[in-house]
């Protein structure tokens, strides 16, 4: 394209029309070639950010790095947005956020919880994935846990908890304090250097329980042994990896 614009202006200035004129039409042109290249160059190079990256399309969170996958989610989760977050010196990572809320007051949310070890460390994930489940073509060891999330952020007030009840809390929304949650955790590369975390967390107090009944002695009670259950299907009820 470039060329024919050129080839154009070229010949209309040789022409033996006006030359001041045909000069000003061959800047015309080569300007809106240059400006159309550039155009095509920026959309370019956000498409290969896009494809390279992650990023959210409708309900599907589409990831190109390690780990590689494609989860959809139930229509009754918003995104909300990312925050990236440092270990440390040994790791860092980003958490995509999305949540069921009524009124701003949260009544469900999806964590995906994207996490690595940086190369300067020889550190890596250490799960052992013989007893995992198998979902598509990823590994994932799942487990249920309840807990308090004032607790949590007191123990760890630089930790990923504290950080996502801070984005929350500056959007607006309110969190209850007893959560309970489904996790589902894989690693990806060969170097085992790359983690995903998916989080279904849901308020204790749908339950009809409170968070002291879950644990005697940090042992699970049979109370909470029925709710994990329960949750763990509702959490594979949410979410589906399709990639």
């Amino acid at each position: 394209m470039r060329e024919r614009f050129l080839r154009f202006a070229e010949s209309s200035y040789f022409s033996g029309t006006d030359n001041l004129e045909c000069k000003m039409i061959k800047n015309k042109c080569i300007l809106l070639t240059l400006f159309v290249f550039f155009i095509l160059s920026c959309q370019k190079g956000n498409s290969n950010k896009i494809e390279q990256g992650r990023h959210i399309k409708g309900q599907v969170l589409i990831s190109k790095k390690l780990p590689q996958i494609k989860i959809t989610l139930d229509e009754s989760f918003t995104y909300q947005g990312k925050f990236a977050f440092k270990i440390r010196d040994i790791a860092k990572g980003e958490r995509y956020i999305f949540v069921d809320s009524d009124n701003y007051k949260i009544k469900r949310m999806f964590i995906a919880q994207f996490e690595e070890f940086l190369p300067a460390n020889d550190e890596f994930y250490r799960y052992s994935f013989q007893d995992a489940m198998k979902i598509r073509n990823h590994k994932f060891k799942q487990n249920t846990y309840a807990y308090s999330n004032s607790e949590s952020i007191a123990v760890n007030p630089e930790g990923e908890s504290a950080l996502t009840f801070k984005f929350l809390s500056d959007k607006g929304f309110t969190v209850e304090d007893e959560l309970m949650m489904s996790r589902f955790v894989t690693v990806a590369g060969e170097d085992r250097k790359h983690e995903l975390i998916l989080f279904y967390v849901e308020n204790v107090s749908e339950s009809g329980h409170k968070l002291i009944e879950f644990y005697e002695d940090d042992n699970k009670t049979q109370v909470w042994q029925n709710i994990s259950k329960y949750l763990t299907e509702r959490s594979l009820q949410n979410f589906e990896i399709i990639e």
